[in-house]
């Protein structure tokens, strides 16, 4: 008996593997629809009649799940089924509370039901993504395992499935800012009717999340064996979370690292939200009152593809040179986003060739040094028996300071003006600079953690 479970659990991963092009990007593309659906959002409740301050509150309030991401991988952890069901459940539930936010929208009371549905699709999309990593990780696993590779070098060829097929996620968010919000436009040009319009959009969000739902019922290995093992997860159950938290908190450069997580992108934090409110504001409110088509051109297109330029470019030279390297120019760049963006504020009737030029330069700095961010939680995981661990504080804190300064962003609103808000931003470029020469300082000092 023994000697056949191994067996069948190779087979099923094998079979996994040689059809993993039937899934992973169908995967990778699901995880990307969420971040869309949070812009798509964010946008609706502006052209719904909801106020700057109260939309920047809103959004901010439905990103507080990402917060709760080590809870959540406890939760899945201690869940008796596999990471194939995690997937399909949470699909299933955000294709549902799309179609209810849709079918809101055509009645009086569209807020209440916006408030009330979309925090079911953020929690869901939370648990996806965690299940998300989990399958792609433990899929490998088997395959490796049954190939002789031990496991902690599976953890350092595999660490995250966003190496593998980040094309995918790009072009889920060139599907939903881009495509699906030139859409919404161009109804509302066409029917000028807002709520038709966006009920739509949302309609149409909400059938892709039925089809990846469906599509990953028929091409998505599994079975009964189930991929959320114990092994893989030390550190998310029982007393082991807060030994590894409190043995992590003792080590001074784990201390190092996870103040960099924290404060690395401290300058984007003030441009997450009120960047593309920003662009949609009036002109007399002090934006540049973009359309939803311009948006989606601009913001939606423009950027999505400057970003990941940038990033695969961030790659490419943590590669040939390493991350050493290019850590500093890397935290120089983040204050091109807030430079850019203040250019803008200054010439708020600059043409739309103009708009998409500065903000690509924005994006592409910023994709470069989300590739550093990345390889740095790649570091902090590598080779560590609580891995899981890690990669879900490191997630939480590069998320925190952007909830927290979203929260305040409509009281920044209400007392700021956008110029001083990404002038502010610019200058806080000096924390990323100063973080830095801290890391690399620890890393220099200790090199056995590289």
């Amino acid at each position: 008996m023994t000697d056949k479970q191994p067996k069948t659990t190779y087979h099923t991963h094998r079979r996994g593997t040689k059809t993993r092009w039937l899934w992973l990007p169908s995967l990778m593309f699901g995880d990307g629809v969420a971040v869309s659906v949070l812009v798509l959002t964010m946008v609706m409740l502006r052209r719904m009649g909801l106020d700057t301050a109260d939309t920047a509150l809103a959004i901010a309030l439905l990103s507080l799940p990402v917060l709760l991401r080590p809870l959540f991988e406890m939760v899945v952890t201690h869940f008796w089924g596999t990471t194939k069901v995690w997937i399909l459940s949470t699909q299933f539930i955000s294709a549902l509370s799309l179609a209810a936010v849709a079918f809101t929208l055509h009645t009086s009371s569209w807020l209440l039901g916006t408030v009330c549905f979309m925090p079911f699709f953020v929690c869901s999309s939370v648990f996806y993504n965690i299940a998300l990593h989990r399958f792609y990780i433990d899929t490998s696993q088997g395959v490796h395992l049954s190939q002789g590779v031990h496991l902690s070098q599976v953890h350092q060829q595999n660490p995250t499935p966003q190496h593998h097929n980040t094309t995918t996620s790009i072009m889920a968010l060139l599907f939903g800012c881009g495509v699906m919000m030139m859409i919404a436009g161009n109804m509302e040009v066409v029917t000028r009717n807002i709520r038709y319009s966006w009920s739509l959009v949302f309609y149409v969000m909400a059938g892709v999340e039925l089809f990846l739902w469906l599509w990953h019922t028929i091409f998505l290995p599994g079975g009964t064996h189930g991929y959320a093992k114990p092994k893989p997860t030390m550190g998310l159950h029982r007393g082991e979370f807060r030994i590894s938290l409190r043995r992590m908190l003792k080590r001074k450069d784990d201390i190092t690292v996870l103040t960099f997580f924290v404060l690395f992108l401290l300058p984007e934090t003030l441009l997450a939200l009120t960047a593309p409110l920003f662009l949609i504001a009036k002109p007399h409110n002090g934006g540049l009152g973009l359309s939803p088509q311009e948006f989606a051109f601009t913001q939606g297109t423009i950027a999505v593809i400057a970003i990941a330029l940038g990033y695969t470019l961030g790659c490419k030279a943590i590669k040939k040179h390493g991350l050493c390297r290019w850590l500093l120019p890397s935290a120089l760049l983040l204050a091109v986003p807030g430079a850019a963006l203040l250019f803008l504020s200054y010439n708020t009737a600059a043409p739309l060739s103009i708009v998409a030029a500065s903000l690509a330069a924005g994006h592409a700095a910023l994709g470069f040094a989300l590739s550093m961010v990345k390889q740095v939680v790649v570091r902090f995981t590598r080779n560590m028996p609580d891995n899981t661990l890690r990669h879900a504080i490191a997630r939480t804190l590069i998320a925190t300071p952007f909830v927290i300064v979203g929260s305040l962003a409509s009281l920044m609103l209400t007392i700021a003006d956008y110029q001083r808000i990404f002038q502010l931003a610019t200058e806080l470029a000096v924390v990323p600079l100063i973080v830095s020469v801290f890391y690399l300082y620890l890393t220099r000092r200790q090199p056995q953690a590289e």
